[in-house]
């Protein structure tokens, strides 16, 4: 059966509302492991070599990132400096990476200069970014509005350009990974191959989501019949049979943190003949959003694997919005609870009071209105396997009113609603007396964004639940 591309239907959102971010805890702890590991099998002065290039990267893009961390979050968002941020580290890690596997004799020179010459461009556009930043304010200053905006696109597509070169150093690791692989079929492979391949994987795969077991137990969901072909039937989701689109089948291990390659698309109920493999299955959500059911499912030959997903999701439901004053809700999106910038969709749907089906875990909720305004409804919602979870919206949703303060020749670009003691922005409008609906558990600063600069009008006020609280 042909293969195809499919979009990982994990439609990856940015989301304003971080200033400061890490790595996940599993590359950090993996990578320190796979580093000691090399260290003992490569241990010679050209590891100190590897060490200093990864120390000296990180200073020099030191400097810059502070002036975006600290300045960058009114120009660019909070979704762009989390991504420069992880980046930025990243880049570092691929360099040393690339040192490493240079010295055990798996990279040659010219693809080292490529990686080196890939980390000097992401950092000439690091530069880039900083000075834009700082050019920003200085026109803001003279208040030179037109100025001030042409600076910031410019901020913005060096960010993106940034991106793209580390998305580069990141395939170019693969393709060694590859070449790896090809000499191990040529020969028998060595603990050596093992290790660069362990290191290059780390470096070069984008981990599962926070909260998202690569391979989690699935003992209760899969059962083996005899059957005269391999096969996988898939069964419906029992409480609403409609809610899933389909599934995918893919091969084990998989990275669906994008495009992924699809091997098998059964929909609910139905059965499809398989090839002997070891499979993970794949929930695709009538809105788009995507889960793992189940996963490392072996088929052998005359064996069909029946996954049925009752015993490992739960739902939720989100009730419509009644209460007067409040925007059309059009949309509701489930993420993995605590995740950040690029979050992976689990559950979406432009239909509120739908039963969404998801596996146990605990997830935040995002909404979005019909005038373009995004908040978080609610967060660290726990779902249990076989229990659904209904959220009020009317008692969760919260916001403000800013009233127009009628000074005379106020000209005001935005109204934000940033997280108290910070410059983090939490929500924004254009216009006084408009909704701005945020997260009800946070306590926010109001501010007015003029051409000479941003003014708080309010501190630390906290809104109440259900409500919209004004502000004169």
């Amino acid at each position: 059966m042909a293969e195809k591309d499919c979009s990982a239907g994990e439609r990856v959102v940015a989301k304003r509302n971080v200033l400061k971010s890490q790595l996940p805890l599993i590359i950090v702890a993996a990578t320190a492991v796979l580093l000691v590991i090399i260290y003992f099998v490569y241990q010679s002065p050209s590891h100190s070599k590897c060490d200093s290039i990864f120390e000296q990267t990180t200073d020099r893009l030191g400097g810059n990132l502070e002036v975006i961390k600290i300045k960058g979050e009114l120009v660019l968002g909070r979704e762009k400096v989390q991504e420069l941020t992880e980046g930025s580290q990243k880049v570092a890690l691929h360099l040393k990476t690339c040192c490493i596997v240079l010295q055990a004799g798996a990279m040659n020179a010219d693809q080292f200069q490529a990686c080196m010459n890939g980390a000097k461009d992401y950092e000439t556009k690091i530069v880039q970014v900083a000075t834009n930043i700082k050019e920003v304010k200085a026109a803001e200053e003279q208040q030179k509005p037109e100025l001030a905006e042409q600076k910031t696109e410019q901020a913005k597509e060096a960010v993106s350009e940034a991106n793209n070169t580390e998305m580069k150093m990141i395939e170019m690791l693969k393709e060694i990974q590859n070449s790896i692989k090809e000499v191990s079929r040529a020969r028998p492979s060595t603990k050596d191959d093992h290790l660069m391949m362990s290191l290059l994987h780390l470096m070069s795969a984008t981990p599962p989501a926070k909260g998202e077991s690569e391979h989690p137990a699935t003992t209760s969901a899969v059962k083996f019949e005899k059957s005269s072909m391999p096969a996988i039937v898939v069964e419906k989701f029992e409480p609403s049979p409609d809610a899933l689109d389909e599934f995918h089948i893919v091969q084990a291990g998989t990275d669906r943190g994008g495009m992924y390659r699809v091997k098998y698309q059964p929909k609910p109920g139905s059965t499809v003949i398989v090839e002997p493999g070891t499979y993970d299955i794949v929930a695709k959500t009538k809105g788009g959003g995507t889960f793992l059911v189940a996963g490392n499912v072996e088929v052998k030959d005359a064996t069909t694997a029946r996954i049925n997903p009752n015993p490992v999701l739960g739902s939720i439901v989100v009730d419509p919005l009644t209460r007067k004053g409040f925007p059309e809700i059009k949309e509701i999106i489930v993420f993995e609870a605590g995740t950040t910038g690029r979050r992976l969709i689990r559950q979406r749907t432009e239909k509120a009071g739908a039963m969404l089906p998801i596996p146990a875990g605990t997830y935040d909720v995002e909404c979005k209105t019909a005038d373009g305004s995004e908040f978080i409804l609610v967060k660290n919602v726990s779902v249990k396997a076989s229990e659904s979870r209904r959220i009020t919206t009317d008692n969760e949703i919260a916001g403000f009113i800013v009233n127009d303060p009628k000074v005379s020749g106020l000209e005001v670009e935005a109204i934000y609603a940033l997280r108290a003691g910070t410059n983090d922005i939490a929500a924004e409008r254009k216009h006084f007396g408009e909704p701005i609906l945020v997260y009800a558990g946070e306590a926010y600063d109001i501010a007015l964004k003029q051409s000479g600069g941003v003014a708080r009008i309010k501190s630390n006020v906290t809104p109440k639940r259900g409500a919209l609280t004004e502000i004169r």
